[in-house]
């Protein structure tokens, strides 16, 4: 395996990023960083053709849409999420235009770790280090409710591709399923020894993945609540 090319833009280090096709065909990449910055870019012409600045602290998560694939969504720890449009972008500037951030609205008492944004993009929902999932609606970021739940940090939020629900992945070793209608924990699922990083569902959302700080992979079936196979190849924390 070897590199096709590289994209050089941001002055700090990158802490995130997403993908996706756009509704003109467009591959399209955004990235986060500790240099307080959103970048867009083209990842066909490997040009960057957005930045978006105004945040106050370094990107810890951004997040497209799914549906309409006309903006994304940035989550700071400087505890605001920011709704950024890319209507208007052509693919052949000279020169990266400035971004505009259609909404923003401050969240939380600390870091935000994650973002997913729903399927039919209505819903964002927002993992924090202050241990709670905050759901608002898009694109106006109105509030629509809180899960809690978790002892500690969330580090990871994931939708299911089939149910209405969502999977959240913690420091307090735990992963919790969340009904998307009115936000009641749904299972709780326990195994990992340290802090969870990552959870992410596959074949069509019967199963999930998981992995931690613990250096293990762990396979589980939702259904039954079940880790069925325990990956531990690895030497140091698993992160994604």
């Amino acid at each position: 395996m070897s590199c096709s090319y590289v994209l050089a833009s941001h002055t700090e280090i990158v802490l995130c990023l997403d993908t996706c096709v756009s509704s003109s065909g467009r591959q399209c990449l955004v990235t986060g960083s500790k240099d307080n910055s959103v970048r867009l870019w083209n990842s066909e012409s490997i040009n960057c053709i957005g930045i978006g600045m105004g945040h106050m602290g370094c990107i810890g998560a951004v997040a497209f849409s799914n549906k309409w694939k006309n903006f994304f969504v940035s989550g700071s720890s400087d505890r605001t999420i920011k709704v950024w449009s890319t209507d208007g972008i052509s693919d052949d500037v000279d020169q990266p235009i400035n971004l505009k951030a259609k909404a923003v609205v401050a969240t939380y008492d600390k870091d935000i770790n994650s973002l997913a944004i729903a399927p039919n993009d209505t819903l964002v929902f927002c993992g924090s280090q202050d241990r709670t999932t905050c759901v608002w609606r898009l694109p106006d970021l109105v509030s629509v409710g809180v899960l809690k739940g978790h002892k500690r940090g969330i580090w990871s939020v994931e939708f299911s591709p089939v149910d209405q629900c969502v999977i959240t992945a913690s420091g307090d070793k735990t992963m919790k399923m969340w009904a998307i209608a009115n936000g009641p924990c749904l299972k709780t699922f326990e195994g990992h020894t340290s802090s969870v990083l990552r959870a992410s569902f596959f074949t069509r959302g019967t199963q999930f993945v998981s992995c931690g700080a613990d250096c293990v992979v762990k396979l589980w079936t939702v259904k039954t609540n079940e880790c069925i196979d325990t990956y531990d190849q690895h030497e140091d924390k698993v992160m994604d």
